[in-house]
């Protein structure tokens, strides 16, 4: 695909996108005639992918998947938290209503989440609260220092977006700051990544009673890996961190 030029004005810009969109529907009629898949067929993905939002990571690229192969959801982080209704209805009809059987959490090297809960679970976390405020300006991991009270940041109902990540973050910051990581950076956050990955299998692990109890009537277990994508080399790591759901009858 060729690479797509900001345009000096938004209409433009658009056009671009929509020129470069029929050009590859119809390349790829011609080399996939199947490519792209009858409204008519059901979607039957295996695998549920559970990934960050960056946009240097293509599910569908890294993993040679054609349309309807892969479910997919992705937020800041690859987080699985079992009080999100977005995760959680993804997770339910993958696995109740499309019966799938592998939900791959995948983090990925250099992630600007991890970077950030990283930088934040240095700093105590009380002082913090009134002191710094998460921003989504350049990149995640930039912070503004700017005075605003405890129940600002924490407000379960407040709109602001840069409250929105600091909730979202907070558990992925609770959990760094138990980890022992080394004092070199970049050895820090690989372990960090990872970490990361793991703690939302286990908590997927957590919904092994709904499974049982919702899976499809054949009852096969669903599996849980873990996985780190490299978007620099194209590479997909396993962490050799896979969990079982729904092996025991109700």
């Amino acid at each position: 695909m060729s690479s797509l030029e900001p345009s000096t004005t938004i209409k433009g810009y658009t056009a671009t996108v929509l020129e470069a969109n029929v050009k590859w529907a119809e390349r790829l009629n011609q080399m996939i005639p199947q490519y792209f898949p009858d409204p008519k067929d059901r979607q039957a993905p295996k695998i549920l992918w559970i990934g960050c939002s960056d946009s240097r990571v293509q599910e569908s690229d890294a993993t040679t998947a054609l349309p309807g192969t892969v479910f997919t959801h992705r937020n800041i982080a690859n987080q699985f938290h079992l009080n999100d209704d977005n995760v959680l209805s993804v997770f339910a009809y993958a696995v109740k209503e499309l019966g799938v059987q592998h939900i791959a959490v995948v983090g990925h090297e250099h992630c600007g989440g991890a970077i950030t809960a990283m930088k934040e679970a240095t700093r105590p976390p009380h002082e913090d609260q009134m002191d710094h405020h998460h921003t989504l300006y350049d990149s995640l991991y930039h912070f503004v220092a700017s005075r605003v009270s405890q129940n600002d940041i924490h407000d379960k109902d407040s709109k602001n977006p840069n409250d929105g990540l600091t909730r979202w973050l907070t558990p992925l910051v609770d959990h760094v700051r138990t980890l022992v990581l080394p004092e070199e950076e970049e050895a820090a956050l690989r372990i960090v990544i990872e970490e990361n990955v793991k703690l939302q299998v286990n908590n997927i692990v957590g919904l092994d009673e709904w499974v049982r109890h919702n899976a499809r009537e054949d009852r096969k277990p669903v599996w849980v890996h873990g996985l780190v994508y490299d978007f620099s080399t194209g590479l997909i790591r396993d962490l050799k961190f896979t969990k079982e759901l729904g092996c025991h009858q109700a």
